[in-house]
């Protein structure tokens, strides 16, 4: 089986030319994800009862379903909801576009936000309670104690672990083609159907993968080190 270079080209091009859907659904489950990782994060800190005990189960759970089943559940689910709102109201959408979409958003979301959540509750777990202490001793709230003593302490070390999460939830992306959302993985073979030789695109989505990765790892690392300071100045 030879490598066609020309193959490969056409194959690079059509991955960079969808890069953008894949950043979006990547950049959304990783803000979605950090907003709510870190709320479920603290509640679990702290304990709060009922909604801590049921996080815990719900995370431990979701934790062991794979991506893939989890896109593919709520495809068929999503597409019979959404199906039937659209035909009650005698709509003229394509569900299935507009499913699809949205069930990979809620996939990498709910996935960024188990994750993340844990990343979190880690970094905070690992500030010692003399921190908490010193906050409530003078006069601060749990809330601000958290806004302007711990949350900034957290962010250097849980940057290392979101760094990890980010590169889960860009690879995660790829996994959206088996719900027909047009990305970089889909759109990288759409030569090969031609060809019937598949490797060209295959290796032009790893490299465009790893590029976009390589990018944000760097962009990540850069915020680690200037962030480095906020733990020695309020340790």
């Amino acid at each position: 089986m030879g490598f066609e270079y020309d193959n490969f080209l056409d194959s690079l091009h059509y991955a960079v030319y969808y890069l953008p859907i894949t950043a979006k659904l990547a950049f959304a489950a990783l803000v979605i994800g950090i907003i709510i990782g870190l709320i479920v994060a603290i509640i679990r800190y702290y304990r709060i009862p009922v909604l801590s005990q049921l996080l815990s189960v719900l995370i431990t759970v979701y934790q062991g379903i794979p991506t893939m089943v989890a896109l593919l559940l709520y495809n068929l689910l999503f597409s019979f909801l959404i199906g039937g709102v659209v035909e009650g109201l005698g709509l003229n959408v394509e569900v299935r576009d507009v499913s699809n979409i949205v069930v990979g958003y809620i996939a990498l979301s709910l996935f960024a936000i188990t994750s993340i959540s844990e990343t979190f509750r880690g970094a905070i777990l690992s500030i010692d309670k003399i921190q908490f202490e010193a906050g409530y001793s003078i006069g601060l709230t749990k809330l601000q104690t958290l806004y302007r003593i711990i949350i900034p302490q957290i962010i250097p070390t849980a940057i290392p672990g979101l760094i990890n999460n980010m590169v889960g939830i860009i690879k995660g992306t790829s996994l959206v083609s088996a719900i027909g959302i047009m990305e970089v993985m889909n759109a990288s073979i759409i030569p090969c159907s031609r060809t019937y030789s598949f490797v060209e695109g295959y290796v032009a989505a790893a490299l465009v993968y790893w590029a976009f990765t390589l990018v944000l790892e760097t962009i990540a690392k850069g915020i680690e080190k200037k962030t480095k300071g906020f733990r020695k100045q309020l340790g």
